[in-house]
């Protein structure tokens, strides 16, 4: 079988915690006036229906004026630096997510993030690093587990995946995405069973994912079951017509 492009599923948060409140910003930085300027450059960066562009100048605002407080600096620099990534800046994505690295060591979401980001500069090592600190700081979090696996997964070290893509659906059995992946890993290593039985499950999670039912049938096409595999393909060609490998398979499996 010809290696397949893998579709990685990865996550990036914003701050769990509360927005401060006017009063709070108030109690900070001292005036009415510097409170209200904050908590309207605030509101800006945190409104989805503006561009990216308005929102990192309200981030940028709210920092500028935030002096000793960390809270604020924190929230306006981890805004910031999520907007920065979704619009392809990497690079000031991972300055914002360092500067909050450094006012606070314990943020699980901002090494989570930096890894992300690492690793889609290249720097797999480094996001193994920062993927295994956010573990150490929120070891409850399923999204650590499943994107530290794809590093691993990339890397060509199976094992490894397969142990934090397991972690990953034992802290939450309802998502398809770690089940996808550690199929593609037991595909790696050969172990078709296992991957057909983890395909099988991303599927009855999410019976539109393309992605799925083609590695699912592949895979019914590496144990000899190509009806199962032309079935398979099928289907994702009717969720994606224009699905270059779905097309593959159905016109090889047809001749």
């Amino acid at each position: 079988m010809t290696r397949r492009n893998r579709r990685r599923w990865s996550f990036w948060r914003s701050d769990r915690r509360t927005s401060l409140s006017l009063a709070a910003l108030l109690l900070c930085l001292g005036s009415a006036g510097a409170a209200q300027t904050v908590a309207d450059h605030l509101a800006v960066c945190k409104n989805e229906a503006l561009d990216f562009k308005a929102r990192i100048e309200g981030c940028t605002r709210v920092l500028e004026g935030a002096g000793d407080n960390e809270d604020l600096s924190i929230e306006a620099l981890l805004q910031r630096g999520v907007l920065a990534e979704l619009s392809g800046d990497q690079e000031a994505a991972l300055a914002d997510y360092s500067a909050i690295i450094k006012l606070d060591p314990s943020n699980a979401i901002a090494h989570f993030n930096r890894g992300n980001v690492r690793d889609r500069l290249g720097e797999q090592e480094l996001a193994i690093q920062d993927y295994t600190e956010a573990i150490r700081l929120d070891p409850s979090d399923p999204d650590m587990f499943n994107n530290r696996g794809q590093v691993y997964d990339s890397r060509g070290e199976f094992d490894l995946a397969i142990a934090d893509y397991s972690e990953a659906i034992k802290l939450d059995t309802t998502s398809g995405r770690p089940y996808y992946n550690r199929g593609l890993s037991y595909f790696s290593k050969g172990e078709l069973t296992a991957a057909k039985a983890d395909f099988d499950q991303a599927i009855s999670l999410q019976p539109g994912d393309v992605d799925a039912l083609v590695a699912r049938a592949a895979t019914h096409e590496e144990l000899g079951d190509k009806a199962a595999a032309l079935t398979d393909y099928r289907r994702a060609l009717e969720a994606s017509p224009d699905h270059a490998e779905a097309k593959e398979g159905v016109e090889r499996l047809s001749k």
